[in-house]
């Protein structure tokens, strides 16, 4: 059996397929507010009846992990409000039908108890701490629970990784690519939401980004339809920014990362997500002194000002 802890890369399934991998699989250990995570039992029709394990099932084409992740655990339990926190890495083993698994697992969370509603191939369920887990449960479930669960006695203040996660505000960071055009006119987009005004693309850092740049590359595509690869050499970083708390906001860290400069035609070509943008917005130094938005370009100067230099800026705002 091996297994990993490692951040996610782009292709976990790619990365399977090329070990050898037969099935790839997810699990979800979803934990509630007292500690206590959600275990299945399989229905005594279905193979390995009676066995305990954790909501989960196979990839099916065209999915990523995740998306296999909260589809099994709607269809397994009817749970779908949940915080999905942390990919905690994969074991491999050979599963009954002699069948070599690489299962993924990713931890969640969920304020109350929901009301729990199987499928045909479960017959029961429960929430049971880790140290009272049922004695028909597979090894390598076993394995992970402990692994993420258990509290080492030398460390009294130690939270396991999902509870942890749980106990801090989500998205504490972002990443964000900055264009401009042949003309050195920085290019912004215009929020839907009119509290937001003008913005970079980009967004908050999700568990599954290794890095910011991943992050900004990541969100770049799902606002824009730019692609870019997120290489350090392409994209250097130009700002540090340090949100400062409000509006029930902690504080959150923000990088910026210079994207390059965008032609006519790539401009025309940008594919806006209707949801977030409805407006591409170039503008130039002056004219971002007259912007009545100066969340956006106070940054943006400085931005425009780490270009000339080759100092990355640091701001706080």
């Amino acid at each position: 059996m091996t297994s990993t802890d490692q951040h996610p890369p782009h292709d976990l399934l790619a990365d399977a397929a090329a070990a050898g991998i037969q099935r790839p699989a997810t699990s979800v250990l979803l934990v509630n507010r007292r500690g206590k995570l959600l275990l299945v039992r399989r229905a005594a029709t279905t193979l390995l009846g009676g066995l305990w394990e954790l909501p989960g099932g196979g990839v099916e084409a065209g999915e990523s992990v995740l998306d296999t992740a909260r589809r099994e655990l709607g269809e397994e339990t009817g749970i779908s409000a949940v915080r999905f926190t942390a990919y905690l890495g994969f074991h491999d083993y050979d599963n009954a039908r002699r069948l070599r698994v690489r299962e993924f697992l990713f931890a969640a969370v969920v304020d109350h108890d929901p009301d729990v509603v199987l499928s045909p191939e479960h017959d029961a369920h429960q929430w049971v701490l880790p140290a009272e887990l049922p004695d028909r449960l597979a090894d390598h479930e076993r394995d992970l629970i402990a692994r993420h669960t258990a509290q080492p006695k030398p460390y009294p203040g130690y939270q396991p990784l999902p509870a942890y996660l749980a106990s801090i505000p989500a998205a504490p960071m972002w990443g964000a690519l900055f264009f401009t055009t042949v003309t050195g006119e920085a290019v912004l987009l215009r929020s839907t939401n009119p509290l937001k005004g003008l913005q970079y693309a980009g967004g908050d850092v999700e568990f599954t980004d290794p890095t910011p740049l991943h992050a900004a590359v990541r969100e770049t595509w799902e606002e824009t339809g730019i692609r870019l690869a997120p290489a350090t050499e392409l994209l250097p970083l130009v700002a540090t920014v340090v949100e400062q708390p409000r509006a029930g906001w902690p504080t959150k860290i923000g990088f910026v990362f210079l994207g390059g400069v965008l032609t006519p035609a790539q401009l025309a070509a940008i594919r806006l997500n209707p949801d977030e943008h409805d407006e591409v917005v170039t503008v130039t130094e002056a004219g971002l002194k007259q912007l009545d938005d100066p969340h956006a370009h106070d940054l943006t100067l400085a931005v425009l000002g780490a270009l000339r230099t080759g100092a990355p800026a640091y701001v706080v705002r």
